[in-house]
């Protein structure tokens, strides 16, 4: 996570907050101008261990409510 030079202190220490939350899955960072992808998931979300494409896994969870909302 600190090898992403594009980001300053700040955002780095907001990427670690999210990554290390229990209420966060995944967390995807592309820097602008800047070709690195940084992406992090956490292995015990039964949604991130079934087998389809990766894209099919992004497109439920933006379609996922939030915490606390009402589907």
């Amino acid at each position: 996570m600190m090898d992403l030079p594009g980001l300053n202190l700040i955002e780095r220490l907001a990427l670690w907050i999210l990554v290390r939350s229990p209420r966060t899955s995944l967390v995807v960072v592309k820097e602008t101008l800047w070709p690195m992808v940084f992406v992090a998931c956490d292995r015990n979300d039964p949604m991130m261990a079934e087998p389809e494409p990766l894209s099919m896994k992004f497109e439920r969870i933006y379609h996922q409510p939030s915490a606390g909302e009402v589907e």
